[in-house]
């Protein structure tokens, strides 16, 4: 993982950049040249910076920073700082002879990665655990704390994995978790939230909890927890990160949280996760928070969560669902919406509320591997991990049950305690839960107080939103119930950075990738005109006409062949990413 943060000003070229813009941006006579000073600029807007750092960085007035964007953005013929980075990448991609650039005067840094013609841009959400350096009075005492580090970095490495992102560990014992990157999900923020609450709780339990060391040191041991989100750029080819705005924000976070003992997280970061748990409000003096802006902290899962059914009409048929289940039957109620990212807010909405009238919840996040062994095991550890202290030889189950029925028969035997709701996220989430549960483990749930709340991502019509409602067990039911509502306006995610579209575009085949994000470049054009310019053989055309169909990107036009579903979903795309190689 490399650092963007300069050390230094970027090399630029001295030359001026002279290109013709591509006909999309600009007409074909038009001529585009970009000073020094712009092209420094478009750099660092590669590197994910705001204006202000902007200004910091080349000494510049904030206002000038202003101006120079003005200018650039009329220059380039675009509206906004990805656009911006986009087109400047294109021009370079298409004219590299005209910019008078060789391999020893580019930048470094992400734009460098951009001029590759390979990149993506994602949100990355990243979790960094601070350990405290503390003098150690004799070697027992070190033997404890050895034992202590390596007990809480195995549970979350285990954790993560089952999450579906990606461990590190720091210097002197801390350690760092991320995710958006390899794999982008509809949910990274939730997740890395998810892991930031457990990691505080099992600190927390660890400390109090073990009687080898005195309770007045117990608190000298205490960890700090920082959680951040942040657009980042990166290769498809490469498994590294080029920026590092995300890690650096959740270090500083992480540094300051000890004394709190909540985790803290940035603004963004709470804002692409609002409804799954309660925020806490904190009022930051340290200069360093200052710089982070508005922070929050992570309430704790004993915490109420907030009640938003209002935003969604008041979820009107819950009531009934509630009652059936108290009642003894088992309701699962899929959701069903486009975009894909409205089922992650919907899902939470419709769990607080089954939390607020004294269910228990578990949380399941869909990781992208769709092998049964892999799903089956994140979704046992992320079950298990939910109900620290439950043993598996409490079941009563046969000798040759599988890890399906195991499974269920955990969750049917959770909610005999309490009502229990399953709030299961992710692209297929429904199939890939019945896929692991199998038909022995939905039975062992099926007479149980358990409401499961899935995500069903199937639609391809306009944007809507939906429940279906499936009944004790989820067997295809044309006729089930069907609740339809009007989505509540979310505040937008960063400019142009389309997570739910990230998500779908890296389940695709390499040739469905290549149909749809060349088709969308001009999606006023015929898209197998699109498909005549790749020249794939004919059965990958239609494998990927046939994926993307399923995805709800394109469908059939009446005219026969295909066409995007809507131009908001070509234009999604086209700012999304460049073509990829």
């Amino acid at each position: 993982m490399n650092s963007a943060i300069p050390k230094k000003k970027a090399k630029v070229p001295s030359t001026s950049i002279s290109a013709v813009a591509p006909a999309s941006r600009k007409s074909a006579e038009d001529h585009v040249s970009l000073s020094e000073r712009q092209q420094e600029i478009v750099t660092l807007l590669a590197e994910g910076k705001s204006n202000k750092e902007i200004a910091d960085y080349l000494k510049i007035g904030y206002g000038t920073v202003k101006q120079h964007l003005f200018v650039l953005f009329r220059k380039l013929g675009v509206s906004n700082r990805t656009k911006a980075v986009i087109t400047a990448n294109q021009l370079m991609k298409e004219y590299p002879n005209d910019f008078g650039v060789n391999a020893k005067s580019l930048p470094k840094g992400k734009f460098a990665l951009a001029r590759s013609g390979a990149h993506s841009w994602r949100l990355v959400s990243a979790v960094v655990i601070s350990i405290p350096d503390t003098a150690l009075a004799s070697p027992e005492e070190l033997d404890w704390r050895n034992q202590y580090l390596s007990d809480l970095r195995d549970v979350l490495q285990n954790y993560v994995d089952a999450l579906d992102g990606q461990f590190l560990l720091l210097p002197y014992g801390g350690m760092l978790a991320w995710f958006g990157y390899p794999h982008t999900h509809l949910d990274d923020a939730d997740r890395a939230v998810q892991l930031a609450q457990f990691a505080q709780q099992y600190s927390n339990h660890y400390l109090e909890s073990d009687a080898a060391i005195h309770p007045d040191k117990r608190s000298l041991h205490a960890i700090g927890i920082g959680i951040a989100s942040k657009p980042e750029m990166s290769s498809d080819k490469s498994n590294e990160l080029f920026a590092s705005d995300a890690f650096r924000i959740a270090a500083v976070l992480a540094r300051n949280a000890r004394p709190l003992k909540h985790p803290l997280a940035d603004l963004l970061t709470k804002k692409l996760a609002p409804y799954g748990l309660p925020w806490l409000t904190v009022k930051a003096k340290a200069p360093e928070l200052l710089q982070v802006g508005e922070i929050v902290a992570v309430g704790e899962s004993s915490h109420d969560p907030v009640d938003v059914r209002s935003l969604w009409g008041g979820l009107p048929f819950l009531d009934n669902v509630m009652d059936s289940v108290k009642s003894g039957v088992a309701q699962w109620v899929a959701v069903e919406s486009w975009p894909p990212a409205l089922a992650t807010s919907l899902i939470d909405a419709i769990g607080n509320v089954a939390q607020l009238n004294g269910y228990q919840a578990i949380h399941i996040r869909t990781p992208s591997q769709q092998r049964r062994d892999k799903l089956l095991q994140s979704f046992a550890t992320q079950a298990e991990n939910s109900r620290g202290d439950f043993d598996y030889s409490a079941l009563d189950l046969p000798i040759n049950a599988g890890g399906g029925e195991r499974l269920g028969a955990f969750f049917a035997q959770q909610s005999m305690i309490k009502p229990l709701v399953i709030q299961v996220y992710g692209l297929k989430a429904l199939e890939a839960f019945k896929y692991v549960l199998g038909d022995r483990g939905i039975d062992r749930m099926a007479a149980r107080p358990i409401l499961v709340i899935v995500a069903n991502l199937k639609e391809k019509g306009s944007s809507q939103t939906s429940v279906r409602l499936l009944g004790p067990r989820p067997v295809e039911m044309p006729f089930s119930r069907i609740y339809s509502m009007k989505a509540p306006t979310q505040e937008s995610l960063p400019e142009n950075i389309r997570v739910d579209m990230q998500a779908i575009l890296d389940e695709l085949s390499q040739h469905a990738q290549s149909i749809v994000m060349t088709a969308a470049q001009d999606s006023k054009k015929p898209i197998q005109e699109a498909i005549s310019n790749l020249n794939l053989p004919h059965h990958q055309i239609q494998s990927g006409l046939q994926e993307l169909a399923a995805a709800g990107f394109i469908s059939a036009s009446q005219a026969g062949g295909f066409e995007f579903r809507d131009q908001a979903t070509a234009e999604a795309i086209q700012n999304l990413s460049l073509p990829r190689t």
